[in-house]
């Protein structure tokens, strides 16, 4: 698969580019960069043959298969449509949109252009978080009742894209997502309610602690996301007869192995898997459903259902009491 990349992020040079020089069924084709000197510069530093001055001129590159959209949240949808009017597969950083809506909206037109679209929540892919799921769906921890997350880092730069609300900035679009998308993993089903509470910043604007608890009828799932609090991630799924405890649940470094522990009445173990490249894993498994013409790893119904839940978040918050999940 020949990919084309929209943006020279900061995401892009940290996790991504690494992995994918060394994938069997990728091929790194192109970067596109508004200022075409940085996407030279990226370009000759990483060895990619093709550099655009225009996200445009990228999308008319027709040897071009897929594209990887790693843009502020605000600009996916509009570049979703786009990648799919010049008939490139799309794997979207999350979240999809700005919301539900839009992601329905955006969702729809790719599928009108017969592209596939998936979002990028690549610990879906992860051994380690299979095998969580594999434990839960096998009651090694009896029947689950509660799924802890909690997701924070601390970034008080008042120009930073993640502080910006207007671009999709604050807790909740960035890391909350993930935190609402791992209990409707591990119990494979969807919220009924929920009540939220966020704190602002005051300067920014943006959410700076939000915390909210889920209602899935007979589980319940809890979560704590945070721009301005000590670097901290984990997730706890806890049953009637043990818990789960994923250590580094998202920031999964590609050079050590990826843990967690299970408690049970057998006692306690730890499970190691890798080391391995999550972000690798996510853009083999893409491109085989690319190249094969198979769904994606993660439909994008997914993505969706999960916008779903960060507006019943906001919803929550604006009426200061419990919300519906809309379905």
């Amino acid at each position: 698969m020949k990919l084309g990349c929209l943006g020279v992020s900061g995401h892009l040079i940290k996790r991504i580019v690494v992995p994918l020089k060394d994938l069997e069924r990728v091929t790194f084709l192109a970067i596109a960069s508004r200022s075409k000197e940085k996407a030279v510069a990226f370009a000759g530093e990483w060895g990619v043959p093709r550099a655009y001055g225009s996200y445009e001129e990228l999308l008319s590159d027709r040897e071009i298969d897929a594209v990887y959209i790693p843009l502020p949240n605000h600009m996916h949808a509009g570049w979703i449509k786009k990648s799919a009017d010049a008939g490139k597969h799309i794997l979207c950083e999350k979240p999809l949109a700005m919301d539900a809506a839009e992601a329905q909206d955006a969702a729809a037109y790719a599928e009108k252009k017969g592209v596939k679209l998936m979002e990028g929540f690549m610990y879906r892919i992860q051994p380690m978080w299979l095998r969580a799921r594999e434990l839960v769906n096998i009651r090694e921890i009896g029947k689950v009742h509660v799924v802890h997350t909690h997701f924070s880092y601390h970034n008080p730069d008042p120009g930073n894209i993640r502080n910006k609300p207007e671009y999709g900035g604050g807790a909740l679009m960035d890391i909350g997502c993930y935190a609402i998308s791992v209990p409707r993993f591990i119990l494979g089903k969807e919220p009924v309610r929920l009540v939220a509470h966020v704190e602002r910043h005051p300067e920014f604007g943006a959410d700076r602690h939000t915390s909210a608890m889920m209602d899935f009828g007979d589980a319940r799932a809890a979560f704590t996301v945070s721009t301005l609090m000590q670097p901290r991630q984990e997730v706890k799924i806890i049953g009637d007869s043990g818990e789960i405890i994923i250590h580094q649940p998202f920031n999964t470094c590609p050079d050590v192995p990826a843990r967690l522990t299970v408690t049970n009445s057998l006692g306690t173990r730890e499970l190691t898997f890798g080391p391995y490249d999550q972000y690798g894993l996510m853009f083999e498994a893409f491109a085989k459903a690319v190249l094969d013409d198979l769904p994606v790893p993660t439909p994008v119904s997914d993505a969706i259902a999960n916008m779903r839940v960060i507006d019943a978040v906001r919803a929550s918050e604006k009426s200061g009491g419990w919300v519906m999940v809309e379905g």
